[in-house]
């Protein structure tokens, strides 16, 4: 949780929001989240704690969503069972339990006010301001299917367990630089190797295929003849700025908000600044009195340092965009003019300030286009939040989209035969609301006969999905895919001719070693691949990574690989010519980024290792039967 909160996306809002969080919090409690069904056995127990069915089902719900918005498909309960979807989340909340347990046992808390104010600073609830946004925090909540008092409890508990796993994991980041260099020295070995390349496609073609073969390889193979699902979905979508034009902004509001933000229409005075650096104080002086003396500044720039115009723009600043040291003596002048010279880390400064703008207000008269504007999208948010639960209510009464649109007076926009990649029958991919990139993902988890569902997007804005028609995924008519078969046959055959024909040269070369031989016999060439990495795409783009595997598999110089090439069918022989040590540089280079990265695995496997001996003090249950049914909920 804490985790998802970071990685996602003030002023008097917030503070009111303060204050109602702060008494929120007081009330709460985490009884509708843990205790909503006593009558109903738990999935788990973890010492005396326990996993509520629903909890169970509330997280399977939350997690199979978030696959299916990856996958771009709805799951069936068989699907998740075989993604290992109930195990995933289930270790998940036991691990919780077995934290919190600890943690209580350890005498650690985290304290209502602590998880407040972790809320309140989410980077994921800030607003443009950089302030909590109340509404960010709404629809965080409603995107992830919480309710207030499930985040603040499920924030309570990780906190818990950073403050378990704490100590526990202090000091993993200082690997010593033996074990750091000796994978460093693994991974940045590279090889080199001598190749030819047997190309299926040049290749004799194969027999024809009878008709016996063509039916057999059709009915093996139904996969690739088979019509994804099709959907024909509908939406509207109701934005900020879509009801923006509609509100109402008077001059008082204008100028109210003007007073309240004056300070983000003061123009900070600038200067057209040119600088000269040098290596020492006496070069520096030398230069000021020449350009004192009458020299001009662009020309001993380029008599003392070879600078060309250009070079010695700082171009217009303001006070706060040059180093401190700089800063400071450019504007204390009072005119244009030269300063003395100045030392910073980089070298000594001769600055010239060509001219001055003087700081100024921006009028209201000049602010009010751009706060009316804001104040009518603040107010389109609101209105928003207010209207969603009036859309919620018209789905819930039978109201179909076409009469939420027409209520709403907003464009419906329809959509046919879509895969669940975006594509349409003809090839063209559909144009979906920018804001909500999941439209297509929930379109194709939502049933045909569902009711229309609202998506919640990050900036206030929401849309109003449904799912007209589908038409099913279905194993196409031989007939009308008869070419293709034949083709996927002789390809096919012809990728076993290549591979055969590569064992039969690979054995000769062991023998013989002659691979220019056998190259000259094919009228192939013998080609050099580049240093090779172990990882990554082969600098040899001829090569699969499959081939780079074996090659690092090999022994030593002169052995001999067969693979496949990066072109379907195609057959590569090698032979290992260099195998080339790392350099020592380049384990230097990447010892500190290697390092973090292999803490991280410690931090994984510690991590298991702890829970696994919680679990076997602590002790943990599992009620089979209830956590079938907790899949069916």
């Amino acid at each position: 949780m804490l985790e998802q909160m970071r990685k996602g996306a003030g002023s008097w809002a917030a503070k009111i929001l303060m204050v109602l969080l702060v008494i929120s919090f007081g009330a709460w409690g985490i009884g509708d989240y843990i205790n909503r069904s006593n009558a109903i056995p738990p999935v788990a127990k973890v010492g005396r704690a326990e996993i509520s069915a629903i909890e169970f089902s509330d997280a399977i719900r939350r997690e199979s969503t978030n696959l299916q918005r990856r996958l771009g498909q709805a799951l069936t309960r068989e699907q998740m069972l075989q993604f290992g979807l109930d195990e995933t989340v289930l270790n998940g909340l036991v691990a919780a339990k077995l934290y919190e347990t600890n943690g209580t046992k350890m005498g650690l808390s985290a304290a209502p006010a602590v998880i407040r104010d972790y809320i309140m600073k989410a980077e994921v609830f800030r607003g443009a301001n950089g302030q909590f946004d109340r509404l960010r925090y709404e629809t965080f909540l409603r995107n992830e299917g919480y309710s207030e008092a499930m985040l603040v409890e499920m924030v309570r508990r990780d906190l818990l367990r950073e403050q378990v796993l704490g100590s526990l994991l202090s000091g993993v980041d200082t690997l010593p630089n033996t074990a750091v260099d000796a994978v460093l020295t693994y991974r940045l070995e590279t090889r080199v190797a001598d190749y030819i390349r047997i190309e299926a496609a040049k290749l004799p073609a194969p027999a024809a295929p009878t008709d016996a073969e063509i039916e057999e390889f059709y009915k093996a193979n139904p996969a690739l003849y088979t019509a994804p699902e099709r959907r024909d979905i509908a939406y509207i979508s109701l934005t900020p700025q879509g009801l923006t034009a509609a509100m109402p902004v008077s001059d008082a509001e204008i100028a109210e908000d003007y007073e309240s933000h004056k300070g983000d229409f003061v123009r900070p005075e600038t200067r057209h600044v040119q600088q000269v650096v040098f290596q020492n104080e006496d070069d520096a002086k030398a230069a000021a009195e020449a350009v004192i003396k009458g020299e001009d500044f662009v020309a001993m720039a380029a008599r003392t340092r070879q600078l060309k115009p250009a070079d010695i723009e700082l171009g217009t600043v303001a006070q706060g965009q040059l180093p401190a040291e700089l800063a400071a003596p450019v504007f204390a002048l009072p005119q244009p003019g030269l300063t003395q010279p100045v030392r910073s880390a980089f070298g000594w400064h001769l600055a010239r300030v060509v001219a001055i703008q003087p700081g100024s207000t921006v009028p209201l008269a000049e602010a009010s286009p751009r706060l009316k504007q804001e104040i009518a999208l603040r107010k389109a948010s609101e209105a928003l939040l207010k209207l969603r639960p009036q859309v919620d209510d018209l789905i819930a009464g039978g109201g179909s989209l076409a009469e939420i649109a027409k209520a709403q007076n907003t464009a419906l926009v329809s959509l046919t035969g879509l895969d669940a990649t975006g594509l349409d029958a003809t090839g063209k991919t559909a144009e979906l609301p920018a804001t909500q990139p999941a439209m297509l993902q929930e379109a194709f988890a939502l049933a045909e006969d569902a009711d229309p569902i609202i998506l919640d997007s990050s900036d206030g804005s929401f849309h109003v999905l449904d799912v007209v028609a589908v038409k099913p995924s279905a194993l196409r008519p031989l007939a009308d895919v008869l070419p293709e078969v034949i083709r996927s046959i002789e390809t096919r055959r012809r990728a076993e001719a290549a591979l055969q024909r590569a064992n039969q040269v690979a054995e000769r070369l062991r023998v013989s070693g002659e691979l220019l031989k056998e190259a000259t016999a094919m009228n192939v060439l013998v080609q050099t691949t580049p240093p090779l990495a172990r990882s990554g795409q082969p600098a040899d783009r001829a090569l699969s990574p499959a081939l780079v595997s074996q090659l690092f598999a090999a022994k030593q110089p002169g052995e001999i690989v067969v693979g496949p090439g990066s072109a379907p069918g195609d057959v590569i022989v090698a032979r290992l010519g260099r195998i080339v040590p790392a350099d020592l540089a380049a384990v230097a280079a990447q010892r500190d980024t290697t390092r973090q990265q292999l803490a991280q695995g410690v931090v994984a496997d510690l991590e298991e290792r702890y829970r696994a001996k919680l679990q076997s003090e602590i002790g943990v249950s599992v009620n089979a039967a209830a956590r079938a049914r907790a899949m069916l909920q």
